[in-house]
């Protein structure tokens, strides 16, 4: 294996279980990934010995599922979408009445009348005439931590700045992007639990009618005015259609890049040495980038479920069974990724599977690469900045890996 320099080199850990934790065990013979017991540290040893243990796992959690998690079955299974179909739902359990999430929840050939109406904001073209304005944003959201010396780069930064992101992109509205970080705090944070009528899908669906509503009646240069009168299978979209496009934009546009960001922030803070790295050689920063998005896999796992009998590494799993795809597990797999805990600069070409693979990849994965290797260039223009205070790691809704806080420190300008 290469050996690294310190500063390329970084350990992951924080507060690591261990195979003392009393839930282990339990949690790898029966994994459940809404245990209230699994933090993302205890998350990482459960994978570890999933993976280590058996190709493919059972559970009798939520009516039974299997559990696929070393890298190749799981790339594999990603890239099968006609055996293991996605239009049961991704996310599951979930809050009974909400809907699928387009294009990710439906197989073709709807998927692929979603997808082409949902991409154009995020095509590398458009990603890169956005380059002016996305620094400018950044910068707006950086400068004045930076300048006062300290801040909580989740609260200021990491929340607030995808959700601009997203509005720049799509074409929310300033109250828009207020109201999804408030719906999705108090209630997707809470799904499949909260299924009652002021639950997830209702509230979300009043917004998007208002958005939808200022779209015609006021259209602008936005993608959403745009998007409201697209062709859509040869006649308008309808409503239920445009909500199902709208909440994977307002989701997956901003929880996913939020939870990235405020990862390979709080990894930068506990270890200064990765920040002066990245200034001697600022061509590293989209290996950092890549990196945090490997180590800190945002969407630990997701779900598919098998349209017809498939043998995956020697074990045969049913049509119709419910199918654990644990990305989390698939990107520290060390026949993949040598030193697979670790967070290194070094790994060259990084095959993670954070984005998906196959027909599922990630609409938005150009944007918030462009994303977050901007606000680590912006962040570099500053002194060093340092942790002052541990943050706490949670699992929403058994699936969104998050920091609560990030209270940091910036050192003296000299």
């Amino acid at each position: 294996m290469t050996q690294t320099a310190p500063a390329t080199h970084a350990s992951s850990s924080s507060s690591v279980p261990g195979p003392g934790c009393p839930h282990l065990a339990r949690l790898t013979a029966d994994f459940d990934a809404h245990d209230p017991h699994l933090t993302p540290d205890l998350a990482v040893d459960v994978h570890r010995a999933i993976r280590t243990a058996t190709p493919v796992a059972y559970s009798h959690a939520h009516g039974g599922t299997w559990i696929v998690s070393r890298y190749q079955d799981v790339r594999a299974a990603l890239a099968d979408h006609e055996t293991f179909s996605s239009a049961s739902g991704v996310f599951f359990p979930r809050a009974a009445g909400t809907p699928r999430f387009a294009p990710l929840e439906y197989d073709p050939p709807e998927q692929n009348r979603f997808r082409a109406a949902m991409k154009p904001p995020f095509l590398l073209s458009r990603v890169r005439e956005l380059h002016g304005a996305l620094a400018d944003l950044i910068r707006a959201h950086v400068t004045p931590i930076a300048e006062r010396g300290h801040g909580d780069l989740v609260a200021e930064l990491a929340v607030p700045l995808p959700l601009a992101v997203v509005g720049l992109a799509v074409g929310f509205t300033e109250h828009a992007q207020h109201s999804i970080r408030e719906l999705t705090s108090n209630t997707w944070a809470r799904m499949p639990k909260d299924d009652g009528p002021g639950g997830f899908w209702p509230a979300f669906a009043a917004l998007f009618d208002g958005e939808i509503r200022r779209a015609r009646e006021q259209p602008g240069d936005d993608y959403l005015s745009t998007l409201v009168r697209l062709p859509f299978d040869g006649r308008p979209a309808t409503r239920e259609e445009l909500h199902v496009m709208l909440v994977a934009y307002a989701i997956a546009g901003h929880e996913t890049s939020m939870n990235t960001l405020a990862h390979l922030l709080w990894q930068l803070g506990r270890q200064p040495e990765l920040q002066s790295a990245l200034r001697r050689d600022p061509g590293l920063v989209p290996a950092a980038v890549e990196e945090a998005l490997r180590l800190w896999t945002p969407v630990d796992h997701g779900t598919r479920v098998t349209t017809r009998p498939v043998v995956v590494s020697g074990t045969e799993i049913p049509a119709g069974a419910r199918v654990v795809l644990l990305t989390g597990a698939a990107n520290r797999d060390p026949e993949v990724f040598p030193d697979p805990d670790a967070f290194r600069l070094d790994r060259g070409i990084n095959r993670h599977l954070t984005f998906g693979h196959g027909i599922h990849f990630c609409l938005g994965a150009h944007l918030a690469r462009a994303e977050f290797a901007q606000v680590l260039h912006e962040l570099l223009r500053h002194p060093e900045f340092t942790l002052t205070e541990n943050p706490t790691r949670y699992f929403e809704n058994g699936r969104h890996i998050c920091l609560d806080r990030l209270p940091v420190r910036f050192a003296s300008r000299t």
